[in-house]
């Protein structure tokens, strides 16, 4: 007979074995699904063909050109758009709308895209931005913070020349990518305003988009 002790030293052998194993297999499961962004991780949910602005037709709903009130304080390109309460010091890059009326997103997790079909900073009438809330392989991006902005909040453009406007949040709102006014939040306003477009709600995994846009909108001082 095999003494009473050798058995248990034999169990207890067994059983760190089997729970090795277990461990094991349980790491590598959860390396799987955080490397396929199925738990959080920092890997980000968005990615090239996600939407920062809105995929509906807006070619039929915001004008030919950009609007102008005033003259342009410049002619020089759009450098960097500052928001302190967001953690924003970011460069603009320019996007349009595709051949389907889509607001083209920026091409990375940190550029902040301006739109050619909306109004430049500083002419009189509504300037329209959008950034992505997280990306793929880098986690939080450069909106990531923007839902933390409230009424009052300073935001700054600068110009590739050194001009530099203020502005302050005067509204946060968050409405369905499916059913926003669209018009009334990228269309022509009868103030010096910016207005700045993010992800927000629930990412669906399947058409790579999330179901709802946070909007912020400033206005100059």
């Amino acid at each position: 007979m095999v003494p009473a002790t050798r058995l248990s030293q034999r169990s207890v052998s067994w059983l760190l074995l089997v729970v090795g194993v277990a461990l094991i297999l349980a790491a590598g499961s959860l390396f799987v699904l955080i490397s396929t962004g199925f738990v959080g991780g920092g890997s980000g949910s968005s990615g090239p063909g996600t939407v920062t602005g809105f995929g509906s037709v807006l070619s039929a709903q915001t004008p030919a050109a950009p609007p102008t009130v005033a003259a342009p304080l410049t002619t020089a390109p759009l450098a960097r758009v500052i928001i302190p309460a967001a953690k924003v010091d970011a460069p603009i890059v320019t996007k349009g709308v595709d051949a389907n009326g889509v607001m083209q997103a920026p091409d990375n997790a940190y550029d902040v895209a301006w739109y050619g079909f909306s109004a430049r900073p500083g002419s009189g009438s509504n300037a329209v931005f959008s950034g992505h809330l997280d990306y793929v392989k880098v986690g939080p991006a450069v909106f990531w913070n923007l839902k933390d902005v409230k009424a009052g909040d300073s935001v700054q453009i600068r110009y590739a020349d050194g001009t530099t406007l203020n502005y302050a949040v005067t509204a946060v709102n968050t409405f369905d990518a499916a059913t926003a006014p669209i018009p009334q939040i990228v269309g022509p306003t009868p103030k010096d305003s910016l207005t700045f477009i993010t992800c927000a709600g629930t990412f669906n995994r399947i058409t790579r988009q999330y179901d709802k846009r946070l909007i912020v909108r400033a206005e100059k001082v």
